[in-house]
């Protein structure tokens, strides 16, 4: 994303096009918020874009989302949905690092994490779509039942800590 004109930068643009027909040739539907704003040329006002991609989410059979860098803020909540939700995630990672959270979202749900190219050459289309549509057949389970060993804070499950003083004075 261009921050200074609000637009998708256009290679940035024709990947995701790419990947979006792709997936349309394959008789997939497809939720992108950045064809739906026009590419940056047409943005949503928040109250109408949170819960329309929200919705989308909620309804999907899996999420195939690019983690940039730096990664998209909308992207991320995005994919924190998802995990909540149960659906399965399919990470098409820019570069070598992630948000630790997004690292990790594989412990949590069901998630699997590729490299992206610059370009999709037909085979890693196809790799994509392959991912995607095993994502998208598979049931996911949240994954986290039990307080996490060794994480610091487990004097309750999962983590959470008690105050001992009356919710009013808090």
């Amino acid at each position: 994303m261009d921050w200074s004109t609000g637009e998708l930068k256009p290679d940035r643009k024709e990947q995701l096009q790419t990947l979006r027909q792709a997936f349309i040739d394959r008789g997939h539907a497809v939720f992108s918020a950045h064809h739906n704003e026009q590419w940056g040329e047409a943005w949503l006002a928040p109250e109408i874009c949170t819960p329309a991609d929200f919705l989308a989410v909620s309804n999907a059979d899996v999420m195939c989302a690019i983690v940039s860098e730096p990664p998209s803020p909308g992207v991320m909540i995005e994919i924190g949905w998802a995990s909540a939700l149960g659906v399965p995630i399919v990470l098409l990672q820019e570069g070598t690092s992630a948000p630790a959270l997004v690292a990790g979202i594989g412990e949590v749900t069901s998630a699997t994490r590729r490299g992206l190219a610059d370009e999709f050459t037909e085979g890693e289309l196809a790799d994509i779509m392959t991912a995607v549509e095993k994502g998208a057949s598979s049931p996911c389970a949240l994954r986290v039942a039990e307080p996490v060993v060794g994480y610091p804070k487990t004097s309750l499950p999962n983590g959470y800590e008690a105050v001992e003083r009356p919710i009013g004075d808090v």
